[in-house]
């Protein structure tokens, strides 16, 4: 776990990033989600950004961002390893309209070069025939992770899973 680009946790003062272009579509492979998301460098590191549930008319009426903090700290207190987040208040422009909202941080946790590939396409590529995909994941050897993920996702009523 590593927190040296994205420390502290929660930075209140707002953050001039009108330079970031956001999207719902991030180039990237593995899934998406559905809300917009930006990324830039800083220190040499690839950056991701997240906007909670916007629309145009309303302006920012999720909470999302929030919550992924709550899971890092959460994370963190039971000793999973995890992608470390950052919540910070930010001057932003999503589809044209120039607004304060809170976004969170993350870094890339790839290594240059390297992709990544959800767990539904992998299994429906790898499977055995008839095996579930707990029982892939076990004979994988993935046990440790997905009872971590099972038991985070429980304690956190999680259902944004989209594609593991």
């Amino acid at each position: 776990r590593r927190r040296d680009m994205l420390k502290p946790d929660i930075i209140r003062e707002c953050q001039d990033m009108r330079h970031l272009s956001w999207t719902r579509v991030r180039n990237s492979s593995g899934t998406v989600g559905t809300y917009l998301k930006a990324f830039g460098k800083e220190g040499g590191k690839k950056i991701y950004y997240k906007l909670s549930n916007y629309d145009s008319v309303h302006g920012v009426i999720g909470h999302e961002n929030v919550n992924e903090i709550i899971a890092d700290r959460l994370l963190t207190i039971l000793g999973i390893p995890h992608l470390s987040y950052q919540l910070m208040f930010a001057r932003i422009i999503p589809e044209d309209k120039e607004v304060n909202a809170w976004i969170c941080a993350s870094e890339d946790f790839k290594e240059a070069g390297e992709t990544k590939l959800a767990l539904d396409d992998y299994y429906d590529m790898m499977k055995m025939s008839g095996e579930s995909p707990l029982a892939f994941c076990i004979r994988n050897g993935w046990t440790d992770y997905i009872r971590e993920m099972l038991l985070t996702d429980f304690l956190l009523c999680n259902r944004d899973r989209h594609g593991a």
